[in-house]
């Protein structure tokens, strides 16, 4: 999928802070993600350096300044007309409730936020100022999170759908929802789950394409339209946004688990033929998800297959040897979706033990796992007098493998390239298993 929102095109943002070290720093991490950058120490002068330098983005750091001065640079930043987005960094910044301010986008950020964070909040509010100018819509944000609200959701929805419907195409719908949500709240105060909403909604807004529709479905709930995108391509998205959450870290408490979300997939017209039948697909994808285990990614069944959900995940088990997160959650999350099942291990000695205890149709083995290598994995498993008869595929990089003799030698009876093509993943594999 291309066109993502996270990539930056240049985009010109304007520093405003009198502590040089805070200055560097945010200058460094703006400048390594691609940005071009104005840096100004003459914080009183906010507006005035705004509109001289017409920035997509102004960043101000409240850090250096004496409690007065900070008291009215907060009064500034929320009063004033300044000609751009303003993201204010400040203690307890995630405390305080950001606003759209004559057409602009006001928000509060920790100053002690880690990189990844401030990247990403900075991307997600570029998102919004660039969906705000093509087409003003501050009254269908939602006031929290900044993400569409429901209304317009529900809008875009029945156009992409009745667009599709009209040019034989597809669109898909991901529900994305917090784990646990209610009891981040409970244990810790409405003030800590509104942060998660927010870095949630960050991670949506700028990790997804500008075409893409981000909106926040209900309490903890986002969904997002992603026009032209087939079911693979979905899947593989909602991984990957599943996957960068995660790695936010968000824990309120030392030894706590992170916050994790799960997410729901369902495409027009493979799933639905209309938008009501759609949400409720992507839905029941998100409560598999959850029964399953939470933090995971579900593709939903078509009608069809739901009748005959059983008979589709016993029609064939798949061994996946994979270390890379990555790329075993996508290919998991393929197979899964096309009706098999899926036994995971991430070094070859757990392989070698499943595939003695799980009795699998097919097993997959990435050449390039740590610890005992993918040949000397796939030369233990086919030696198995349970195994001899059960086809052992290599995943491997590049068009076609160096060792491709050695792979024959071992047992291997083929192997599929990466990065993996989710579009073909599920064709080659069903080649192997008619074996």
């Amino acid at each position: 999928m291309k066109d993502s929102a996270s990539s930056s095109t240049r985009r010109k943002i304007l520093v405003v802070t009198p502590d040089d070290p805070a200055g560097e720093r945010l200058a460094r991490w703006l400048v390594d993600s691609g940005y071009e950058l104005t840096r100004y120490k003459e914080a009183r002068r906010l507006v005035e350096i705004a509109t001289e330098e017409q920035p997509d983005l102004v960043v101000v750091s409240l850090e250096g300044m004496s409690s007065d001065d900070q008291a009215k640079m907060v009064t500034l930043c929320s009063e004033s007309e300044v000609p751009a987005p303003t993201l204010v960094l400040t203690k307890d910044g995630d405390g305080m409730t950001g606003s759209m301010r004559g057409g602009c986008c006001l928000d509060w950020m920790d100053e002690a936020t880690a990189q990844e964070k401030f990247v990403t909040r900075v991307r997600a509010m570029l998102r919004v100022a660039s969906d705000a100018r093509q087409e003003p819509a501050a009254a269908k944000r939602d006031g929290l999170t900044r993400v569409y609200n429901r209304r317009y959701f529900d809008e875009r929805l029945d156009m992409e759908i009745e667009r599709a419907r009209r040019y034989g195409r597809k669109v898909s719908c991901v529900m994305v929802d917090i784990d646990g949500f209610k009891d981040v709240n409970t244990a810790h105060g409405h003030q800590a789950g509104d942060s998660v909403l927010k870095v949630l909604a960050d991670v949506l807004l700028s990790s997804t394409r500008s075409s893409d529709i981000v909106a926040r479905y209900g309490g903890e709930e986002f969904v997002v339209i992603l026009p032209e995108a087939v079911g693979n391509e979905a899947a593989v998205l909602a991984e990957r946004l599943r996957r960068a959450f995660e790695n936010c870290g968000i824990r309120f408490d030392e030894g706590e688990r992170a916050v994790t979300v799960s997410c729901g997939v369902a495409t027009y017209p493979d799933h639905a033929s209309d938008s009501a039948t759609l949400l409720r697909m992507a839905d029941s994808a998100v409560f598999r998800a959850k029964s399953e285990g939470r933090n995971r990614c579900v593709v939903a069944f078509s009608a069809a297959e739901d009748d005959f959900e059983s008979e589709a995940v016993t029609a064939g088990r798949i061994l996946l040897v994979e270390d890379d997160d990555y790329d075993r959650s996508v290919a998991s999350l393929i197979l899964r979706a096309s009706g098999y099942e899926v036994v995971e291990a991430t070094d070859g000695e757990v392989g070698v033990s499943l595939a003695k205890s799980a009795h699998p149709d097919l097993v997959i083995i990435d050449l390039q796992i740590a610890g005992m290598s993918g040949l000397e994995t796939t030369r233990q498993i086919v030696q198995m007098d349970e195994m001899k008869d059960i086809p052992v595929v290599a995943l491997t990089v590049g068009d076609v493998p160096d060792n491709l003799e050695e792979l024959a030698r071992v047992g291997c009876r083929g192997y599929i390239t990466k990065p993996i093509d989710t579009n073909m993943l599920a064709s080659q594999i069903q080649l192997y298993m008619k074996e």
